[in-house]
Formats: C-alpha cells, sequence, structure tokens
C-alpha cells in the first residue's frame, strides 16, 4: 500500500463485451443539431476547460470566460448513426439497424460503431447507460427529496 497516491486514482471497473452492447446510449442535453446541405448534421456542443487552464487564459487575456462552442459536422454513415441513438436502443440493436442500413458485415458494423461511440463518450456527447432503461419510477417528495413509489397490485 502506497502511502500518498499522487494523482492517482482507481480506475473503474471495465465492462465485459456483452455488458458493453447491451448499454444504451444517451445523447448530451446541452448538445444542439444543426441540419445540413445534403442531410448531414453539425453537432455544437460546449468546450469544457481544464481549471488550470482556464486560469492561466484569463490572465492571459486570450478568454473572457465566455462559454466558447466546439463543433462536430458528420459525415454520412456519422449522421445516420447520431440518428440511431434515441435513448431508447441498446448498442447491439444499433450495430444491427447500422449494419443493415449500410449493408456491413457484423463484426465491421460494431467495430465502426464502437469507435464512434467511445468518440462521443470522450467529447462528452453522449452518456452510456447500464441494462435497459425503463420509465421514472420516482416522485419528488418534501424538500426535494426522492422517494420511491410502491407498487400496489
Amino acid at each position: 500500500m502506497a502511502l500518498f497516491k499522487f494523482g492517482k486514482t482507481d480506475a473503474p471497473p471495465s465492462l465485459s463485451r456483452e455488458q458493453a452492447l447491451a448499454c444504451v446510449p444517451r445523447k448530451n442535453h446541452l448538445v444542439r443539431e444543426e441540419p445540413l446541405a445534403g442531410g448531414l448534421v453539425r453537432l455544437t456542443y460546449p468546450l469544457s476547460w481544464k481549471p488550470w487552464f482556464g486560469g492561466l487564459a484569463k490572465r492571459l487575456g486570450a478568454w473572457d470566460s465566455s462559454p466558447r462552442d466546439k463543433r462536430l459536422d458528420l459525415d454520412v454513415m456519422g449522421t445516420a448513426a447520431w440518428k440511431l441513438l434515441d435513448g431508447k436502443r441498446d448498442v447491439r440493436t444499433i450495430i444491427d439497424l447500422f449494419a443493415a442500413k449500410f449493408d456491413l458485415q457484423p463484426r465491421e458494423a460494431e467495430v465502426s460503431m464502437t469507435a464512434f461511440l467511445k468518440e462521443l463518450g470522450k467529447r462528452g456527447l453522449v452518456l452510456m447507460l447500464q441494462g435497459p432503461v425503463e420509465p421514472e419510477t420516482q416522485t419528488q417528495g418534501k424538500k426535494g427529496k426522492r422517494k420511491k413509489k410502491k407498487n400496489v397490485q
């Protein structure tokens, strides 16, 4: 056991392949979609600055603390993949639909779609939820605390 762990954090537990394919990708609500010519999509999302870099940029006059946006133009396949992310389908279903749309081999579609989702996740454009997404089963209680509904049969 180390006495000092400077900057080291425990890595989150990794998922198996089947668990990862069962995840449901959900779009970040801060991402804005802009239609482009030819049916393509441009995604605009807020750029997150590291605190130390933001402070340095302010001191040097390179940043006025206003939020910065970043744009990502998707190609035909990226646009089709983005439109398949509805927050209800799991990754496996999205891969199957993507493969059928572009007449791809299943493995090729899986590699392409997982790489695309991984890149979107790194940029903070999608969130991966484990397991099936169920309807909201909680309500607001007193003082804003959440409490579970009881199932009555």
